[in-house]
Parts: structure tokens; C-alpha cells; sequence
């Protein structure tokens, strides 16, 4: 079996070798400016795909979708794929106009009402996963924010990967570092050879100040959080640097970084959009 590796593409979206598959995870394609802006400074996203959209979702097995938001599997997206290729998404929804009170439509239905043909949910009433030829992907917990805001961002879960002789995987989604110790309960539980966190801090001031996923300083947290689980544990942070309300930036993790022990600096990386990182317990490097 080939070692992972963990192509970055842009904010989220990446693609994902483990297991003997390519995973396609949250597929952003759209041109640079062709959304709305987030937070009244400019359309996004606001950088270029690093490389052609077809190369992107060029031999791709599985296309992960974490959630719904316009950054995480936007039109061109949906346009762009064929509809016939395999789905897996939580089993999880989100209102599609985010009123209180509003009932939540099921991704699964979402992707469906797209003309997917081959949608799959992680879990069952009875189970938290789902496995696709040896892979084992369990949905865990994420919080998209606090209180009325986070209710208003709808459903949204971390992943973990999993199969045998490969590292465990937990790509800890669209979430802040919870008051409750839902997220650091994940770590504890999977101890995790390889963590990918979302740590751009986005704000939108018309529904709360406060962040909606991890900024630099609560990323600091998770990280000495994932590091007492695992020693070993490598980092990926990403989600920054391509949207205008993402405020937390490649250059005010580094900084936060810098203050903390060579140990902690050594277990992250902070890819550049386009760039590879190989995955392998207990080392971590760029290729």
C-alpha cells in the first residue's frame, strides 16, 4: 500500500491518498471573486486555484463532503463532477435558509436534490461510521461556533480515517476548540497519528463577533491538546488565507508558533496552497 500523502489544494478543499484511494475532500473550485463576500471586504474566494480545476478532481475514488457552505463545496463543484461518482457525507443536515426554527435537510438529501446518484452517510441510527474497502471514516464531533450562531451554521462534524498499517487520520473539520471538551474527548479517543485542523478564526460581524471555527490561539490549544494524546502527531493546519472573513492568517499562526517549544513547532506544518505533505506516524515532511 502506498504511503498517504495530503495534496493542499485551497482553504479546505485537498486531495487525500490512504488506503489504495484518492479522496477528494471539500471541493471549493470556484475562480477566484466568483462568491459573494463573507464579510464586506471582497468577493471570494480571494487567491487563485494553484492549479486547473480538472487536475483537481482528475482519478478521484471518493469525494468527501464535510458540509454544505458555499466554501466547502460550492457551484462549480457541483457543476464539475460527475454525478455518478461516489459521495460519503455525514449524517448530519442544515437548514437551508437558517432561521430558527427552520427544519434541517440532510446533506445526503442536498447532494441528491444536485443530481448526485451516489450518495452515502457516515453511520446508521446504531453506528458512528461507515467502511469503504477497509477504510473506516467515523464522524465525531465539531461546533461551528458558539450559541445562537453555531445553530445557525448548521450541522458540521470532524472525520477520522482509519485502516490497517496507515496512520489514523483526524481531520477535525469546521470547529472551535469547545468550552465542553467535546474535541479534546475525540483526541483522547483516537490519538490521532495525524491531525488536519481548521484554524483561520473567521468572523462575520452581522451574526456575532465571535470566531466561527479555531484562530491562532485556540489552534495553539488543540495542538498541545493533540500532542498530549500522541507525541508523535502531525499537524496540518489550513482554512486560511482565501476568504475574506478567515482573519487568522498563515502569518499569526507563525508568530503564535514561534512562541511556543521546538517540540510543538516541530509537529506542525502550514502548507501553501498546491503543496504536498507526506503522512507517516511519528515523522512529518513536505514533499
Amino acid at each position: 500500500m502506498t504511503t498517504p500523502t495530503y495534496h493542499f489544494i485551497r482553504n479546505a478543499t485537498a486531495r487525500l491518498t490512504y488506503g489504495g484511494k484518492t479522496f477528494l475532500l471539500d471541493p471549493m473550485l470556484s475562480d477566484k471573486g466568483a462568491l459573494p463576500s463573507f464579510a464586506g471586504i471582497a468577493p471570494n474566494p480571494t487567491v487563485d486555484l494553484p492549479i486547473p480545476a480538472e487536475q483537481i478532481i482528475a482519478d478521484i475514488d471518493v469525494v468527501i463532503v464535510s458540509h454544505l457552505h458555499g466554501d466547502h463545496f460550492d457551484g462549480a463543484a457541483a457543476e464539475m463532477l460527475n454525478k455518478s461518482i461516489p459521495i460519503v457525507t455525514p449524517r448530519n443536515g442544515a437548514s437551508p435558509n437558517r432561521r430558527e426554527g427552520a427544519p434541517a435537510i440532510p446533506f445526503k438529501d442536498s447532494l441528491e436534490a444536485k443530481g448526485f446518484t451516489h450518495v452515502q452517510e457516515i453511520g446508521s441510527p446504531d453506528a458512528d461510521h461507515v467502511t469503504l474497502d477497509g477504510i473506516t471514516i467515523h464522524q465525531v464531533f465539531a461546533r461551528h461556533g458558539k450559541g445562537m450562531v453555531g445553530d445557525a451554521m448548521g450541522g458540521v462534524n470532524g472525520l477520522i480515517f482509519e485502516v490497517e498499517g496507515q496512520p489514523t487520520i483526524y481531520w477535525a473539520g469546521d470547529t472551535i476548540l469547545d468550552e465542553a471538551g467535546e474535541v479534546e474527548a475525540v483526541l483522547k479517543r483516537f490519538k490521532p497519528d495525524v491531525v488536519i485542523a481548521h484554524t483561520g478564526g473567521p468572523v462575520v460581524e452581522a451574526l456575532s463577533p465571535e470566531i466561527l471555527l479555531m484562530d491562532a490561539a485556540q489552534a495553539i490549544l488543540f495542538f498541545e491538546h493533540a500532542m498530549r494524546e500522541n507525541a508523535d502527531v502531525q499537524i496540518i493546519a489550513i482554512h486560511m488565507d482565501a476568504l475574506d472573513h478567515c482573519f487568522s492568517t498563515r502569518t499569526d499562526l507563525a508568530s503564535a508558533l514561534d512562541r511556543q517549544t521546538a517540540e510543538l513547532q516541530n509537529r506542525v506544518v502550514v502548507p501553501g496552497d498546491g503543496d504536498f505533505v507526506v503522512l507517516s506516524e511519528g515523522a512529518i515532511s513536505d514533499r
